[in-house]
């Protein structure tokens, strides 16, 4: 680790353009990790150029946040070509797949032609790293904890501004506030005591991010209607077209297909009857026609459903995953779920 350390503190010290970013779909825990790099190194390094990238906006309205402002919103292969960075960081996200809709390869080569530094921080599954990057992960139940470790405990860099409220909201975003069984725990819990100390509140964070609209609460009405179970340990739900077709602009279509599927597979998927792990395919309309996303949950210590998201071409933890499937309909989309699931025990 110390020596990955000061590579990274070499790389920064050799770099002049920065480019930061994360994955599609970016969740807060995304967000907050550009945003807690970006300005830490902004307020470290003022004499270098620091870019914080992302190819979308979030679903939930995390703009509260400091220096949320200074974030930019455009396709990551254009921003490469535009700044020429001398080193690329991802943060919660492991490859170029996880952060361009245009696909890796253009922005790889991209890279390549560069000849840019890569470095990769991240916290879930290690699948399909990104080749020749400097690589860093603790398992640590958020990026935004990574980070706050790495840049403030190795690196002893001083924090910026709003540094606190951000790193929290990434922490207990990533861990539904504390839910899920953490390795880390005592390294989460001391971190989080920081933060409250400096400010930071986990009340305010989440009345800010937890609001549903009535189109929300509907399409989680739709997945309980839909709820089943396989009768083979997992259960399973779905939106279907005759929600879809609803009345509604696009994108507030994703933002509630988003909302009420993160909430379900958290709430129901796994603690239906008997089951103790399942998923939920949704329409994903951020990337076009025919291609719907599968959520997975399961327990600690269960069904590891990174694996099973990771052959449908996706990834995420042992407990959970994502995918897209490219499929006719839903109910296609959800026979190739479960021939994944099928193969898997065989």
């Amino acid at each position: 680790m110390e020596r990955q350390i000061e590579q990274f503190r070499l790389f920064i010290k050799g770099a002049k353009r920065i480019l930061i970013t994360s994955h599609i779909s970016p969740d807060p825990d995304a967000v907050a990790s550009v945003l807690l790099l970006g300005t830490t190194l902004k307020a470290n390094f003022p004499d270098k150029k620091v870019e914080m990238v992302l190819e979308e906006k979030p679903l939930k309205d995390i703009s509260f946040l400091d220096n949320y402002s200074a974030l930019e919103f455009k396709p990551l292969l254009q921003i490469i070509q535009e700044l020429q960075p001398d080193l690329l960081i991802m943060v919660d996200a492991m490859n170029f797949e996880r952060c361009s809709r245009l696909g890796g390869t253009k922005v790889r080569e991209a890279v390549i032609g560069l000849k840019t530094k890569i470095v990769v921080i991240d916290h879930h599954e290690e699948l399909d790293v990104e080749p020749g990057a400097l690589y860093f992960n603790k398992k640590n139940p958020a990026t935004s904890q990574e980070l706050y470790e790495i840049l403030f405990y190795e690196l002893g860099l001083k924090k910026p501004e709003g540094y606190a409220q951000t790193t929290l909201l990434g922490i207990i975003s990533d861990t539904a506030r504390h839910k899920y069984d953490n390795p880390r725990h005592r390294e989460t819990f001391k971190i989080v005591s920081e933060l409250i100390d400096a400010g930071a509140s986990i009340e305010h964070l989440e009345n800010k991010i937890e609001r549903y609209s009535t189109n929300q609460v509907q399409a989680i009405a739709a997945l309980i209607a839909n709820i089943q179970d396989s009768g083979r340990g997992y259960t399973y739900s779905f939106i279907d077209q005759d929600f879809t077709n609803q009345p509604m602009s696009q994108d507030n279509k994703i933002v509630v297909f988003k909302a009420a599927t993160e909430i379900f597979s958290s709430h129901f998927a796994r603690n239906f009857e008997n089951n103790d792990w399942g998923f939920v395919v949704y329409p994903e309309l951020a990337a076009g026609q025919s291609v719907y996303a599968v959520s997975f949950r399961s327990v600690t210590g269960g069904v590891n459903v990174a694996n099973l998201a990771h052959k449908l071409g996706g990834g995420g933890h042992k407990q959970a995953a994502g995918a897209k499937i490219h499929a006719s309909n839903v109910h296609e989309a959800i026979q190739k779920v479960q021939a994944v699931i099928h193969e898997s025990k065989n």
